[in-house]
C-alpha cells in the first residue's frame, strides 16, 4: 500500500474514532481553550456567530486579560471591543462550515477576520482587538464542536475529504506508477548523500586508496558579499555585508555565485546537494539537487535536458518516465550548475542558451550557478533574475577553522601521531607573517599549507610559486620515498619525469579550452610523449594509472573521464610547459581570454628574465593595440608583477605609470582589480587630498584588500575624513589587520560617529571597548548580549547579525540613549515586549522568526524609521501598532505580502519602501496618501506612469526592478532630482530624462543602460 493511502486511512480511523468517544462519552467541545466562554445566553443555541455573539465573546475575554486592556481609556476599550464584533460581521457567517474551512484551526480562523480600517482605533487599542479576535476565534470553535449537529456534520465533512484524498492518491498512482516516483525520490536521495556526502582534503591521501572524509567534518560555512535593506529606507544603495553562503543561497530562486580558484564554490555546491538529500532544516528542504559540472560536457554537441540530468551527472539509477522534468514544474528541483568559467569562451554562449530555455521551460525551479569572476559579464543572467553574490576571502576566524579541521581529520588517518605542534604553529605562523596571511585565503591554499606545515616539520615556504613547487615535491616524489612506496605499476618514473608528462598534458587541455579528457585520449597523449622519453620503462597505459594513482594530482571523477584535483595546479604546470615551449606568443594572444589569467600570471612567476619581459611588454603592446581591454590587460600586467622575483626596471616603471593612469578607482570592484597587483599598487594610490568621497572610500578599501604594514600606513592617512563613505570603509578595514594594531594606528583617532563596527569575537569586543567614540556595534555570530555592550550607557545603535541563540533582548533595557536597533537573521528572538518604553527611533526586523508579535511597537513612543523584512502577523498597514510620529517605513521582501490599507494613518510619513507588485498597485489605487518625499521599490515590474501622483517626490529608488514601459512620465514630478537605479533587466534608455539638468542618476550592480551619453559625467554616476 502506497504511503499516501496508509496516511489517508490513519488520519480517517482517527477522526472517525474521535467522532465515536465524542458520541458514547458526550466530549464537551474540542477543548480547544481554558475555561470556554459562551457567546450567546444559556438558553439560547445559535448554529452561526455574528456581531452581537462576537461582541459578547470579546467583553468577556477582556475582562480575563487584564494589562494593557485595564490600562485603555473606557472609550478606547469599547471601540476595540466594536471592531472585534465589526470584524466578525465582516466576514460574513461563522458556522460550521467556516471552521471545517479552516481545518478546524483558530489561527486560520483568525486570520480571515480583519479590523476594519474606518474603526479609527489607536495602536494601542487595535493590539488589543486583535488580541481578542485571536482569542474569540478559539473559544468560537470551541462552542461550534458543542452543537448537537457537529458530529454529524463532521462525518460528513470526513467522508468527502477522504474520497477527495482517495482520487488524489488514484492520480498519483497512474502518474508515477503506485509511487514510484516517492519511491525512486528516497533512492536517490542516498545515493546523493553518500556520494556527495565525503570530501578530499588535500595532503591526507596516502598509498592507492584516495581518502575522503566525512562533508560535516571538513566543510566550513564561507562568507559571501551580500546586501541587506537599509537601516532607513531612502538611504544611498543597500549596505553591502557578509553573508553566509547557505543563507545568501537560500534567500533567492536563482544565483550566480563567483569565486577565484579554490575558493571553494564547488565544495559549496556538493554541501547545497548534500544537505537537500538529507532533507535538512533550511529552504531548499524539499528540494531534489542536481549537480551539473559543465566540465563534463565541453565535448558535447548539446547540453542536458532535464530527462539526462541523471544521466549527464553519472548517476547510476533509472528514473520513472517523467519525474526529472515532473520536479522542474513543481519548483521542487534544485539545479546546481558548477563551472562556466570551464567552459571555453566559444561555447559560453552556448551554456547561456541552455541556461536562459531551462529557465524560460521550468521557471520554478532553483538555480544556482558558479563561475571564477571575470568569466563572464556582471551582468550575466541578470534578465533572468539571477542574485549575483561573490564568495569572500577567508578572514582570520575561518582560517582557523579551517586549520582545526584539517588537524581533526589528519588525526583520524593517523592517530599516533602528535599534530598539536604543527597546528599551534601553523596558526601562529599564519598570523604573524604577513607572507602567509596573504596566502591563507581561500580553503585550497589553506589545505597547502597545513599538508606542507606537516610534511616539511613546520618550515614553510614564503611564495605562491615555492609553495607551489613544495607541493609537487611533497606529492609526486617523497611521500612515496618516505613510505618506501615504488613501482607499485610496475613504473619507475622520477620527479622531473611526472613534471614532464603532467605538465604537457595540462598545457593541452589549456590548449584545448577543456578542463578534462577522456581517458583514452589522455593514454593516446602519452603513447605519443613517450616516444621522446625512452628511459620511461612501462606501456602508456600503466604508466598514465601510475600517474593518476600515484601522482596525487589527477583523479577520474567519473569512469572514463579524467582531470586534475583542482583547476590551479593544471595552470601552474600548464603555465611551464608554455614557457619551457617558449610559447609567449601564444600567452600574449590569449590574454584576452579570463580563463588564462592565471596561466600568464605563473608562467611570469616560471620565465626567466629575459623571458619574462617578453610576456610583459607584450601584455603592454596588446594593450595598445586591443582597445576595449587596454585597462584588464594593463591590469594584468601588474598583477603579473608580484610573481617576479626580478623585472627590468625601465619595464616596472612602465607598468607602474600605466597602472596609475587607471587611479583613483571610482568603484570597489576597481578597487579589487587593483588590489591583485600587491604592494606595487600602494606606491601609486593618492592619499585623501582632492578626492571624491566615492573615490577615497574606493582607495581605503584597495589598501585594505592588499594588506600588510605598507598598507596599514596608507589607511591611516585617512583616519581624520569623517565623510560616510571613507568612514564606512575605515571601519570595515579592522576586520583584515591584527585589531590591536588597527586600533592604534586607524581606529583610535577617526570620527566613528554614526560608524558600525562590527564584531565577532572576545579578542574585538575587547579591542571595541578601548573606542569610547565607536558608539554603534554590529555583533555578528553567537557573542549574545555581553556585559561589554550593556556596560556602555552610551551606545547609540547596535546591530545583531546571524545569531541563534540571541533569544531574550531584556538586556538592552539598561541603554538609556539606544536609539537604533537592528536585527538580522535572529531566529530565536522571542519577544519584542522588553523594547517597551525605550528610546528607540530607529528599528529594523530582517529575518526574525516568523510572525514575531509586534504589539509593542505600540510602546515605542519615539520610533520614527521602521523596517520589517520578515513575514509578520500583520495582513495590512491598518493593523501595524506603530506610533503616529512614523516617518519612514519599509516593507522589505520579507513583508511583501502586507497590504498598504491604512497607510494613511501616518500623514508624517515622507519615506516609502515596498517590494510587491501588489503594493505598488495598492499605492497608485489609494484615495489619500502621504505626502512622500523618497520612494523606493524593489524587486517588482514598474510602471513609472504610476508614480506621477506624487508630486513632493524628490528621490526615486528603483532597485532590481524592470519597466513596462518607458521613463518619460518620471519628467513629470516637478521636485525629483536623484534617481538610483539597479534593473534586472535591460536595456533601458535614460535619455528621456537627459533634458532635466536638474535630475542625478546612481546606477549600482549590472547594467545595459542606453542614452548614457547624453549626461554629463557628473550626473550620471556608477556604483557598486
Amino acid at each position: 500500500m502506497a504511503g499516501v493511502e496508509t496516511a489517508v486511512l490513519k488520519a480517517a480511523s482517527t477522526a472517525a474514532g474521535w467522532l465515536w468517544r465524542s458520541r458514547l462519552g458526550q466530549v464537551p467541545g474540542a477543548r480547544l481553550a481554558d475555561r470556554p466562554v459562551r457567546p450567546a445566553a444559556r438558553w439560547r443555541r445559535p448554529e452561526e456567530l455574528g456581531a452581537p455573539e462576537a461582541r459578547r465573546l470579546a467583553e468577556e475575554l477582556a475582562g480575563r486579560l487584564g494589562g494593557a486592556a485595564a490600562r485603555l481609556p473606557e472609550h478606547e476599550r469599547l471601540a476595540a471591543l466594536d471592531a472585534v464584533a465589526d470584524a466578525f460581521a465582516g466576514l460574513g457567517r461563522v458556522d460550521a462550515d467556516a471552521v471545517f474551512a479552516a481545518d478546524l484551526d483558530p489561527v486560520r480562523l483568525a486570520a480571515l477576520l480583519r479590523v476594519p480600517p474606518e474603526s479609527g482605533l489607536s495602536p494601542a487599542a487595535e493590539a488589543l482587538a486583535r488580541d481578542l479576535i485571536r482569542l474569540a476565534c478559539a473559544h468560537a470553535v470551541e462552542y461550534l464542536t458543542t452543537l448537537p449537529s457537529f458530529g454529524a456534520r463532521a462525518e460528513v465533512e470526513l467522508v468527502r475529504r477522504t474520497g477527495a484524498l482517495q482520487r488524489s492518491v488514484d492520480r498519483l498512482a497512474e502518474a508515477g506508477g503506485d509511487g514510484a516516483g516517492h519511491a525512486f525520490e528516497e533512492r536517490y536521495a542516498r545515493w546523493v548523500a553518500d556520494t556527495h556526502g565525503r570530501l578530499q582534503l588535500f595532503g591526507l591521501t596516502t598509498g592507492r586508496a584516495r581518502e575522503e572524509w566525512p562533508l560535516d567534518l571538513a566543510y566550513i560555512g564561507l562568507g559571501v558579499s551580500g546586501e541587506q535593506p537599509p537601516a532607513l529606507p531612502g538611504e544611498p544603495g543597500p549596505h553591502r555585508t557578509t553573508l553566509r553562503a547557505d543563507q545568501a543561497l537560500g534567500a533567492a530562486e536563482r544565483v550566480l555565485l563567483r569565486g577565484p580558484a579554490g575558493s571553494g564554490k564547488s565544495t559549496l555546491l556538493q554541501w547545497l546537494a548534500l544537505n537537500a538529500a538529507r532533507r535538512a532544516e533550511g529552504p531548499w528542504a524539499l528540494s531534489v539537487p542536481f549537480v551539473l559540472r559543465l566540465r563534463s560536457f565541453t565535448t558535447s554537441e548539446a547540453l542536458p535536458l532535464p530527462e539526462e540530468f541523471l544521466k549527464a551527472a553519472g548517476v547510476p539509477l533509472s528514473a520513472p518516465p517523467g519525474w526529472v522534468e515532473g520536479l522542474m514544474l513543481s519548483g521542487r528541483a534544485l539545479v546546481l550548475v558548477d563551472g562556466v568559467d570551464e567552459v571555453p569562451q566559444r561555447l559560453r554562449g552556448r551554456t547561456e542558451t541552455w541556461l536562459r530555455s531551462l529557465i524560460s521551460a521550468f521557471p520554478k525551479a532553483r538555480y544556482v550557478v558558479t563561475t571564477r569572476p571575470s568569466a563572464v559579464p556582471e551582468d550575466w543572467l541578470a534578465r533572468e533574475g539571477f542574485a549575483a553574490h561573490s564568495l569572500l576571502p577567508m578572514e582570520r576566524e575561518e582560517v582557523g577553522a579551517f586549520i582545526g579541521h584539517w588537524h581533526r581529520a589528519a588525526r583520524a588517518e593517523c592517530p599516533g601521531e602528535d599534530l598539536d605542534a604543527y597546528e599551534s604553529s601553523l596558526r601562529e605562523a599564519v598570523t604573524a607573517r604577513r607572507d602567509l596571511g596573504r596566502l591563507a585565503t581561500n580553503p585550497l591554499m589553506c589545505a597547502l599549507l597545513c599538508a606542507l606545515n606537516r610534511d616539511r616539520r613546520m618550515q614553510l615556504p614564503r611564495a605562491r610559486k615555492e609553495l607551489y613547487d613544495a607541493a609537487l615535491d611533497m606529492l609526486l616524489v617523497r611521500r612515496d620515498t618516505e613510505r618506501e612506496i615504488s613501482g607499485v605499476e610496475g613504473v619507475y618514473l622520477t620527479r622531473d619525469e611526472q613534471i614532464l608528462l603532467l605538465q604537457r598534458f595540462a598545457y593541452w587541455l589549456i590548449r584545448n579550452g577543456q578542463v578534462e579528457a577522456g581517458r583514452e585520449e589522455a593514454v593516446e597523449l602519452v603513447a605519443e610523449w613517450l616516444e621522446v622519453m625512452p628511459q620511461v620503462q612501462g606501456d602508456p597505459e600503466r604508466v598514465f594509472t601510475h600517474l593518476l594513482i600515484r601522482s596525487g594530482l589527477l583523479r577520474e571523477p567519473v569512469k572514463g573521464s579524467v582531470d586534475f584535483v583542482h583547476r590551479t595546479f593544471q595552470d601552474y604546470l600548464g603555465a611551464k610547459a608554455a614557457v619551457e615551449s617558449r610559447d609567449f606568443g601564444v600567452l600574449v594572444k590569449n590574454a584576452q581570454d579570463d580563463t588564462w589569467d592565471d596561466v600568464i600570471r605563473m608562467a611570469v612567476g616560471h620565465a626567466r628574465p629575459d623571458e619574462r619581459t617578453r610576456i610583459l611588454r607584450g601584455l603592454l603592446r596588446r594593450a595598445d593595440k586591443v582597445k576595449g581591454v587596454r585597462s584588464r590587460l594593463v591590469l594584468l600586467a601588474a598583477a603579473c608583477l608580484e610573481h617576479a622575483p626580478e623585472v627590468d626596471p625601465a619595464l616596472r616603471g612602465e607598468i607602474q605609470s600605466r597602472t596609475q593612469e587607471l587611479l583613483p578607482p571610482t568603484r570597489f570592484s576597481q578597487a579589487a582589480e587593483l588590489a591583485k597587483a600587491g604592494e606595487l599598487v600602494l606606491d601609486l594610490l593618492p592619499g585623501p587630498d582632492s578626492l571624491s568621497e566615492v573615490a577615497a572610500a574606493a582607495v581605503v578599501r584597495t589598501a585594505v584588500l592588499v594588506g600588510g604594514p605598507r598598507a596599514l600606513a596608507h589607511i591611516a592617512r585617512f583616519r581624520a575624513d569623517a565623510r560616510p563613505a571613507v568612514k564606512a570603509q575605515l571601519a570595515n578595514g579592522w576586520q583584515y589587520f591584527d585589531r590591536a594594531t588597527y586600533v592604534e594606528e586607524v581606529l583610535a583617532e577617526a570620527d566613528l560617529s554614526h560608524t558600525y563596527l562590527t564584531c565577532d569575537s572576545a579578542e574585538a569586543l575587547a579591542q571595541w571597548g578601548r573606542l569610547p567614540r565607536a558608539r554603534c556595534l554590529t555583533l555578528h555570530g553567537e557573542l549574545g548580549i555581553p556585559s561589554a555592550v550593556t556596560a556602555r550607557a552610551d551606545l547609540e545603535g547596535i546591530t545583531f547579525e546571524e545569531t541563534e541563540t540571541l533569544t531574550d533582548l531584556s538586556p538592552l533595557s539598561v541603554l538609556g540613549h539606544l536609539n537604533q536597533l537592528g536585527l538580522y537573521d535572529c531566529p530565536r528572538v522571542d519577544s519584542l515586549a522588553p523594547l517597551s518604553g525605550m528610546p528607540l527611533h530607529t528599528l529594523t526586523l530582517a529575518r526574525v522568526r516568523a510572525g514575531l508579535p509586534l504589539g509593542p511597537l505600540a510602546h515605542l513612543e519615539e520610533l520614527t524609521h521602521l523596517s520589517l523584512d520578515f513575514a509578520t502577523d500583520v495582513t495590512r498597514l491598518s493593523e501595524l501598532p506603530a506610533p503616529t510620529p512614523l516617518r519612514s517605513l519599509g516593507l522589505w521582501q520579507g513583508a511583501r505580502s502586507v497590504e498598504l490599507h491604512g497607510l494613511e494613518r501616518w500623514q508624517d510619513l515622507d519615506v516609502l519602501a515596498i517590494s510587491a507588485e501588489r503594493q505598488a498597485a495598492q499605492l497608485a489605487a489609494q484615495r489619500s496618501v502621504p505626502d512622500l518625499r523618497i520612494l523606493q521599490m524593489h524587486s517588482m515590474a514598474v510602471d513609472p506612469s504610476l508614480l506621477v501622483r506624487h508630486e513632493r517626490l524628490d528621490r526615486l529608488f528603483l532597485y532590481k526592478c524592470t519597466l513596462t514601459s518607458g521613463l518619460e512620465p518620471l519628467l513629470e514630478l516637478p521636485r525629483l532630482t536623484r534617481l538610483t537605479v539597479s534593473f534586472s533587466a535591460g536595456p533601458v534608455d535614460i535619455s528621456p530624462l537627459a533634458t532635466r539638468q536638474d535630475l542625478f542618476i546612481d546606477v549600482y550592480g549590472p547594467h545595459t543602460l542606453l542614452g548614457a551619453e547624453s549626461f554629463p559625467p557628473e550626473r550620471l554616476s556608477y556604483k557598486d
